[in-house]
């Protein structure tokens, strides 16, 4: 299965952690933190002092649209998204995108008394724990005619 993993920069060893493990088990994973397979890779500090700019002139820097075009390049690619928390707008809006396209959503991380969002039940998986997003993406894969026989539930395996 292709999974998108998006969160925050403040998560970067969870994320490549996740991604890691994801790919021991047979699936084909972007990682928005890691440049090393020919991704664009943006970040914040590359804009300066973000306080000085405002959503509409930020757009407009070649940067912020690559970085928009890189994003939803590799959502659109993915079966899945996987957004890991704690998260930020930005990878809220790209979870909620996906979930829009017909994507699976899986929303993975610690749920604190108080921090939620009633659109959380958009997400097909809510759950703190890695098994169990392997256990609900190997049926998943069965079938699918963009998976490629990476999975390990895939006839092709």
């Amino acid at each position: 299965m292709k999974i998108y993993v998006v969160s925050s920069w403040k998560n970067v060893s969870m994320v490549r952690s996740l991604t890691d493990y994801l790919r021991r088990n047979g699936h084909e994973v972007d990682d928005f933190t890691d440049d090393s397979r020919g991704r664009y890779v943006f970040h914040w500090s590359e804009v300066g002092d973000i306080q000085e700019l405002d959503a509409i002139n930020f757009l407009k820097d070649r940067r912020a649209q690559r970085a928009f075009e890189e994003d939803k390049k590799w959502i659109d690619w993915a079966d899945a998204v996987i957004l890991v928390l704690p998260a930020g707008r930005s990878a809220h809006l790209e979870a909620g995108y996906a979930k829009g396209k017909g994507k699976l959503l899986v929303i993975l991380g610690e749920f604190p008394k108080g921090e939620f969002d009633v659109m959380y039940g958009f997400a097909d998986l809510l759950t703190r724990d890695h098994e169990e997003v392997k256990r609900f993406l190997k049926p998943m894969c069965i079938g699918l005619s963009v998976c490629g026989g990476g999975c390990d539930s895939c006839p092709a395996n």
